[in-house]
């Protein structure tokens, strides 16, 4: 190639420059792939990105450019999902803490067995039992014969499942879409029960934890106590014996034997009085 190198860009010619300067030029930027050039051995000006070594240095340093700033981003991006991962995503760990909280509330209420035995709650079929047609999945309902009458272990729910009941929440087996047999209910205000149902009613043997403190087990009725209990209060106090709607009864038979007794036995002293007294006007 010759000394001198001429460009021709913005309808204006420049130069001469060197070999050299025409490349620094060109690396520089200030020589687009689209300017002409030319000197005394070319017959005609060219693009300068048909001139060996002018341009094509230029590309692969772009390229190479281009490349290292992808992968410095796709580095960044990586590494703060990493981070956030890390130590800011708990939405997995949240769903697993719930969902062993309700494996222990099922577990208290029907035991571990029959929890790892059968096909317990499931989320998806909480409202079933509200159908009307008691139609689940691809089963077809059947109405009931007359002739047979009703059958208790066929209209109880075996699933546990969990309702509100009482503006609170059940979780336990149903019998027509109402608490009934072993369940656990709790109320917002701190009020707990966990023991039998009986068709929509807290009613025969349980616990009874109220807002104060105190707990209750024992018999119940309609959600009282009601039969023999005892009350334990938070100071340790406890209180057992007969309970009707939720009122404890004193225990006077402690006294009625007392006085009882002390009359038999007044009575026992004024016949040996009377005895002695015979026998001292026969003599």
């Amino acid at each position: 190639m010759g000394n001198h190198w001429f460009v021709y860009k913005n309808q204006k010619q420049k130069g001469p420059y060197t070999w050299k300067k025409l490349w620094l030029e060109a690396q520089a930027g200030k020589i687009k792939p689209r300017d002409l050039v030319w000197n005394k051995t070319m017959k005609d000006w060219v693009m300068a990105s048909q001139v060996p070594g002018l341009i094509n240095n230029t590309r692969k340093r772009n390229y190479l450019t281009i490349a290292v700033i992808a992968s410095a981003v796709f580095f960044f991006v990586l590494s703060g999902a990493a981070f956030y991962y890390l130590f800011f995503y708990t939405g997995p760990q949240l769903a697993v803490n719930e969902e062993q909280e309700e494996r222990n509330i099922i577990e208290e209420a029907v035991g571990e067995d029959e929890l790892n035995n059968s096909d317990l709650f499931d989320p998806d079929q909480i409202d079933q039992n509200d159908d009307p047609g008691g139609n689940q999945g691809n089963e077809t309902a059947t109405a009931p014969d007359p002739d047979n009458g009703s059958d208790d272990t066929d209209s109880t729910e075996s699933r546990v499942q969990r309702i509100s009941f009482q503006d609170g929440t059940y979780t336990g087996s149903l019998k027509d879409g109402e608490p009934h047999g072993y369940g656990v209910w709790t109320h917002p205000d701190g009020h707990r029960y966990e023991g039998d149902f009986k068709e929509g009613k807290i009613e025969g043997y349980g616990t009874m934890t109220f807002p104060g403190g105190e707990r209750y087990t024992g018999y119940l009725e309609d959600g009282k106590a009601h039969g023999q209990g005892t009350m334990v209060h938070p100071d340790g106090r406890q209180v057992s014996g007969t309970w009707v709607e939720g009122v404890y009864q004193e225990e006077n038979d402690v006294d009625d034997n007392d006085e009882t007794e002390n009359g038999e036995d007044e009575n026992n002293d004024e016949d040996e009085n009377a005895d002695g007294d015979n026998n001292d006007n026969n003599n």
